[in-house]
C-alpha cells in the first residue's frame, strides 16, 4: 500500500501537535500539512491528502460547508472529524457532508493511527454506539423517497 498522506486541521496548535506526535512514528503515514483556519484548510487541498483530520469546531464554524468545498477540490480525500464530544446529531451531520470517520479526541492515543489506516482503506470509523442512529437515519431517508 502506498504512503498515507495526512493534513491536520485544527484551530488549536496543541491539538495539532498531539496528532503529529501520534502519527510521526507511524510507518506508512506522513503528515504533509497543518492548517489552523478555514482558508488554510481549503488551501491544503492542493496536497490532495488521502486523509484530512478535521477538528469539529473548525468544520462547524461554517456549518460543515467546509467539507463539501474541500472535497470538490480534493475528491479522493477521506475526512475524519475530530471532536471533544460524541454527539450523534453532529456525527450524522459530518457524515452527511462527506466525512468518513468521527473520532473523539479523548480516544486519539488509542485509535488515531488505526482510524487513519482504516479510513484510508475505504472503511468508515464511527463509534459503535452511534450505528443504530445511522441505520435509523438511512431508513428514514429511504422511506422519504
Amino acid at each position: 500500500m502506498s504512503q498515507i498522506t495526512v493534513v491536520v486541521a485544527d484551530e488549536e496548535k496543541e491539538r495539532r501537535a498531539a496528532c503529529l506526535r501520534l502519527l510521526e512514528s507511524e510507518k506508512g503515514i506522513r503528515v504533509v500539512a497543518e492548517a489552523s483556519t478555514t482558508a488554510e484548510t481549503l488551501g491544503s487541498a492542493r496536497f490532495a491528502p488521502r486523509i484530512l483530520l478535521l477538528d469539529s469546531k473548525l468544520a462547524m464554524g461554517r456549518g460543515l460547508v467546509l467539507l463539501p468545498v474541500f472535497l470538490r477540490s480534493s475528491p479522493d480525500t477521506k475526512v475524519i472529524v475530530l471532536t471533544g464530544q460524541s454527539s450523534g446529531a453532529a456525527l450524522l451531520d459530518a457524515l452527511s457532508h462527506g466525512a468518513h470517520g468521527y473520532l473523539n479526541r479523548r480516544r486519539l492515543r488509542a485509535f488515531l493511527p488505526k482510524a487513519v489506516r482504516k479510513v484510508a482503506q475505504g472503511e468508515a470509523w464511527v463509534p459503535r454506539k452511534v450505528l443504530p442512529r445511522i441505520i435509523e437515519r438511512l431508513a428514514q431517508l429511504a422511506h422519504a423517497t
